[in-house]
């Protein structure tokens, strides 16, 4: 088979494979969005074969570039640089976009693309690079840039791949999109754990102690409607997983 190279860490397409495909797959309809050469798809379709079923009856793909799409047993559509999703409303019962949200200007707009081509009942899965990590935390304090994210080229566009991470976002904020887009029951999950972070977590773990109560504080004296609203989500803003995972996997149902 043709090599077909990640644009992702492979662990972060692991961790959303098996997400994809713990409840099963046959009958399903699932989405890759922004699938670059198709390692993600090929994860999937490999998954299907070995139980005797065609992988495009369950699995499609898109990208910016279809013609860079190298997984022959699916087909891959053309999609548009504002993340518009080609198909008709719920069309799919889990959607995943793997590393692709820190590409796109409109990130409001894109997760609602997500959830208009979601089933109800059905599920999307984004992935991002986890800002809130103890080292992407160190390193935004020390320069001003989160890990994975430097100083961009002013003079040409690149909406994709090579240096196009264009737009940073953190687990909270990312989380509100997909609550703005209508989708409930919001999860993170983590790929791998970086062991340096492991280490920079326990060293620090006063520091962020501290700032949790701090927050806590003055929210419940300022704003405590938002706080009661927000405590799940808050919880997880200097969990272990956050503090060390390298990558973010949000999971929304609709």
């Amino acid at each position: 088979m043709t090599d077909i190279c990640p644009f992702s860490h492979t662990s972060t397409n692991d961790r959303v494979f098996a997400l994809v495909s713990r409840a099963g797959l046959d009958g399903k309809r699932v989405l890759d969005v922004g699938a670059g050469e198709g390692y993600f798809s090929r994860l999937v379709g490999e998954h299907l074969k070995a139980r005797g079923i065609a992988p495009a009856t369950v699995l499609r793909a898109c990208d910016l570039y279809p013609h860079m799409f190298k997984y022959p047993d699916v087909p891959c559509d053309a999609i548009d640089a504002a993340g518009t999703l080609p198909y008709p409303g719920g069309s799919f019962d889990a959607v995943c976009a793997v590393e692709v949200i820190e590409h796109l200007e409109d990130q409001f707009h894109f997760v609602r693309e997500l959830f208009r081509v979601t089933k109800s009942g059905g599920r999307a899965i984004v992935t991002t690079p986890n800002l809130l990590n103890v080292n992407s935390r160190l390193r935004y304090l020390a320069n001003g840039f989160w890990l994975l994210f430097d100083p961009l080229s002013l003079s040409s566009h690149d909406p994709v791949h090579t240096g196009g991470h264009i737009h940073p976002v953190t687990f909270y904020y990312l989380a509100y999109i997909f609550y703005r887009a209508g989708f409930r029951a919001v999860q993170v999950h983590f790929d791998r754990h970086k062991a340096s972070a492991i280490a920079w977590s326990a060293l620090l773990a006063p520091v962020f102690l501290l700032g949790r109560v701090a927050l806590y504080a003055r929210l419940r004296r300022k704003l405590p409607a938002v706080h009661a609203e927000n405590a799940a989500l808050l919880r997880l803003q200097n969990g272990w997983g956050m503090l060390t995972s390298r990558s973010i996997v949000i999971e929304g149902v609709k």
